[in-house]
């Protein structure tokens, strides 16, 4: 692991503390929300989850596949450097709101389809983001695409090439 990698994690694990609010992954399946590389910038609003991804995700490898609704359900956690695969729209079984103040995403340049499987090749950062709360009390994230999923990124915990 990096000095630089450390120096990451130690600052996105501080800053939720500093803040005052607890960080719980979502529970209720294991996976992560994903992000397009070009919105992964710190101080960015981003939509992690919903039925319009693909339209509100910037991707330097290209458009995603509309059927790609933001949740990956093929690994426990998002991992820098990690492939990754999931299913389409709805069944990729997005977890249970509500969600909790801080999260952990996956980041994607590209985004294909191949028949019901939606599939990155690699995750080039994991972004820390505090998801908007007040929105999601009144009408925001469900696990129905419907009801999208944002927040702000707040944090880059690691990058492609480092050992995370």
């Amino acid at each position: 692991m990096s000095l630089k990698s450390i120096s990451r994690r130690m600052v996105a694990g501080a800053l939720p503390l500093a803040l005052g609010a607890l960080v719980f992954a979502p529970s209720a399946s294991a996976g992560s929300f994903t992000i397009g590389d070009r919105d992964a910038a710190i101080g960015t609003q981003v939509t992690f989850w919903g039925a319009q991804w693909w339209k509100l995700n910037s991707l330097s490898g290209g458009e995603a596949p509309s059927s790609f609704k933001g949740w990956v359900n093929s690994f426990p956690a998002p991992l820098c450097s990690l492939a990754w695969t999931t299913g389409t729209g709805n069944s990729s079984e997005a977890p249970q709101a509500p969600l909790p103040e801080y999260i952990d995403v996956a980041v994607a340049s590209k985004v294909t389809q191949e028949g019901s499987v939606v599939a990155s090749s690699t995750t080039t950062k994991v972004a820390l983001v505090k998801t908007n709360v007040a929105y999601e009390k009144k009408s925001g994230y469900q696990p129905d695409p419907g009801h999208e999923g944002t927040g702000t990124v707040v944090a880059v915990v690691c990058e492609e090439g480092e050992i995370s």
